[in-house]
């Protein structure tokens, strides 16, 4: 049987490929890490922005992101906590906290699947403060 190959620039492309979106996803899933750990959803992104980030702008990008959506959750748990003395705060809070679980697992899965060219992730209805 003939025997297909691929050429090493193709492959070694895209395992490279395949670790910085695995790479990129980590900054998602350092919320759901953050559960566990202390301050892990700060602490991973911080690292990945100042370390792989300078090299590539992906990673970079998507740790901005999920940096944005952790200063949008502690401003808004600190709004919606003050809003619990007139009881609206309750279920505020609730809803920033399902906000949190489904759209980072659903920014981390689509990092992970993202092909070269591939636009980033961005969080709806979130404000971003680092640009």
């Amino acid at each position: 049987m003939a025997k297909i190959s691929v050429p090493d620039e193709q492959h070694q492309w895209n395992e490279n490929h395949d670790f910085n979106a695995s790479v990129a996803s980590l900054a998602h899933w350092s919320f759901l890490i953050g559960f566990v750990v202390p301050f892990a959803s700060l602490i991973i992104p911080l690292v990945l922005y100042n370390t792989t980030g300078k090299d590539d702008p992906f990673v970079k990008a998507n740790a901005k992101e999920a940096l944005n959506l952790f200063l949008f959750s502690v401003i808004m748990g600190i709004v919606f906590g003050l809003l619990i003395l007139v009881l609206i705060g309750i279920p505020l809070l609730i809803l920033l906290g399902l906000y949190m679980i489904v759209f980072q697992i659903i920014a981390a899965i689509q990092t992970m699947s993202a092909k070269q060219g591939d636009p980033v992730y961005t969080y709806p209805s979130i404000f971003r403060l680092i640009q």
